[in-house]
């Protein structure tokens, strides 16, 4: 995908963005991690039915399992990326070392949303394909292929970024191409939300934890 969008924007396009390789790779490795793993989870307590029906297990293992068996496989896909990165040409510093707490924040709100995602799709089986147009839609909006700078008006910016998904990424790019540190409000405000939707979501899987058993026993 990555190459096929480098393709498209940076050969035939002609995009004006400076290394635009990397400024993709900082986009589309992020995102993608996001849509697997939110993809993966709208099923996930469907697919644990088998489970279910044995013993009394917590609605919310079955979201947080997929979030943590994709987050183990995208520190390999980090590893790879920030190896890439470094024999690109890019300059490391120690503010590489605050993109631990980009990753984190993002880990933070893909398991929010995973939650969110798995308590619809037992009531509205079809809500999965919904999701699926959701996130192409996501990623047509989070910059990840166009510097929003360059596109977007400067008084519309600010509400750009507040799609949680366009900030990350464009954190990671602050990070990794510009030695920047991270906006730290910007992550702080990310972080409280997504620990209010999982506190919200604990709630509701509580209070609905014998209506999943019986949808996924039909």
């Amino acid at each position: 995908m990555v190459a096929v969008l480098y393709l498209v924007f940076g050969v035939f396009l002609e995009t004006k963005t400076s290394d635009f390789l990397i400024f993709l790779i900082c986009g589309r490795i992020p995102f993608s991690w996001f849509s697997r793993s939110i993809g993966n989870a709208t099923g996930s307590i469907i697919a644990g039915r088998g489970l279910i029906n044995q013993v009394s297990i917590p609605m919310p293992f079955f979201p947080l399992l997929v979030v943590f068996q994709d987050a183990f496989k995208q520190t390999v896909v980090f590893v790879f990326m920030f190896g890439f990165l470094y024999l690109y040409g890019l300059d490391i510093s120690w503010v590489w070392l605050s993109i631990i707490f980009v990753i984190l924040t993002q880990f933070l709100l893909t398991f929010a949303f995973a939650m969110l995602v798995a308590a619809v799709t037992p009531y509205i089986p079809d809500f999965r394909y919904l999701i699926s147009t959701g996130l192409m839609a996501l990623m047509l909006g989070s910059g990840i292929f166009y510097s929003y700078t360059d596109v977007i008006h400067p008084d519309h910016q600010r509400l750009f970024l507040m799609n949680p998904i366009a900030n990350l990424i464009k954190n990671y790019r602050q990070v990794l191409m510009d030695n920047v540190l991270p906006d730290w409000s910007a992550l702080g405000l990310i972080c409280l939300g997504s620990l209010v939707l999982i506190m919200i979501m604990t709630w509701y899987y509580k209070k609905t934890e014998t209506n999943y058993a019986r949808l996924i026993a039909q």
